[in-house]
């Protein structure tokens, strides 16, 4: 299973195809490539606004969990930046568009490496101000950005769309939980059977004889249940898949000092919001710069495809622009 990927992404997909093309830049694209850890060459795009004196702060755009290129919603993002005169670093996912590496065995630790390589280039560059390196997660990337932001150093903000700040293990859970319940099945009994999962995954990652005695006779019992949704038997998943499971951002949170954004909609099945918000506020009142803001109606992608073309939800490019831009070097704000 790959978390915060198939609802989330399959919603606009198919969209995405066709309004690409209709998405312009609002500012000077430069192709660029850069090198990540592994070798693996990846393709971008740095885009400057137009009039802005360089060097300029810059943001870089992170991806979900699908094998995301320069698309048009993440063009639709570089120009909430662009219009308020900051320079945009978007690229393809590494095994996407023209970038190289592989996209289906990336693990997180494969993709915290892109992004710090993301960062060596902007500080490389004369035209950026490197005092001024912002980082926009979007969904899975989410997860990342406080450990990027810790190992990178420095970094002046971070912003998260629909980013998770709980445990992979809890937010897919949530996911699971709903897509569950989606097809039908009681609330209760998909509430029980992602509780299950959890126990998978936790085995998954740290198993023990024991523990396989007890799921594998869980499992059972499931099995001759028809609102069943588990496996019938253990079934170990791909070991990459495995060093995600473990996955928990908290520790980088708990040392944050990098000011960050979370935006989420209330009607998100794909991350829990309401634990993400519970633990974000406990966070802010022990000291760490971490903000939240919730779109009410709003789900996983905080916005979509209506008569007029794709939209976000009505405050959120005013949000995330204001954000970024009061925490950028005072010189260029």
């Amino acid at each position: 299973m790959r978390a915060l990927q198939a609802k989330a992404v399959g919603t606009w997909l198919v969209a995405a195809t066709a309004l690409a093309g209709c998405v312009t830049y609002h500012g000077v694209p430069e192709e660029v490539r850069f090198v990540s850890s592994d070798g693996a060459e990846l393709a971008g795009t740095l885009v400057f606004p137009a009039r802005a004196a360089r060097p300029v702060p810059a943001v870089i755009l992170l991806h979900g969990a699908e094998a995301a290129t320069r698309s048009f919603v993440y063009r639709m993002h570089a120009n909430i930046f662009l219009d308020r005169e900051m320079a945009v670093l978007l690229y393809d996912k590494r095994g996407a568009g023209e970038s190289g590496g592989d996209h289906d065995s990336a693990t997180f630790a494969r993709l915290v490496e892109d992004a710090l390589a993301a960062v060596r280039l902007l500080r490389d560059r004369e035209d950026v101000d490197a005092a001024g390196i912002g980082l926009i997660g979007a969904s899975q990337s989410g997860w990342l950005t406080p450990e990027i932001a810790e190992r990178a150093g420095a970094i002046a903000f971070v912003v998260n769309k629909a980013g998770p700040c709980a445990s992979w293990r809890e937010t897919v859970a949530w996911e699971v939980y709903n897509e569950i319940v989606d097809e039908g099945v009681d609330a209760g009994s998909a509430r029980e059977q992602a509780a299950v999962y959890e126990r998978l995954w936790a085995y998954y990652v740290s198993p023990t004889p024991e523990q396989r005695l007890a799921l594998s006779a869980t499992l059972r019992e499931w099995a001759q249940r028809e609102d069943s949704r588990l496996p019938a038997t253990l079934e170990i998943p791909d070991p990459d898949e495995v060093r995600d499971m473990g996955y928990d951002p908290g520790p980088y949170l708990e040392r944050a000092t990098t000011p960050s954004l979370y935006v989420y909609g209330a009607e998100d099945v794909n991350v829990p919001t309401a634990s993400c918000v519970q633990r974000l506020t406990r966070l802010r009142a022990d000291g760490r710069p971490v903000s939240v803001h919730v779109f009410e109606g709003a789900g996983h992608e905080l916005g979509g495809v209506g008569l007029t073309g794709y939209r976000f939800v009505d405050g959120y490019e005013q949000l995330l622009g204001r954000f970024a831009r009061a925490h950028v070097p005072a010189g260029q704000r």
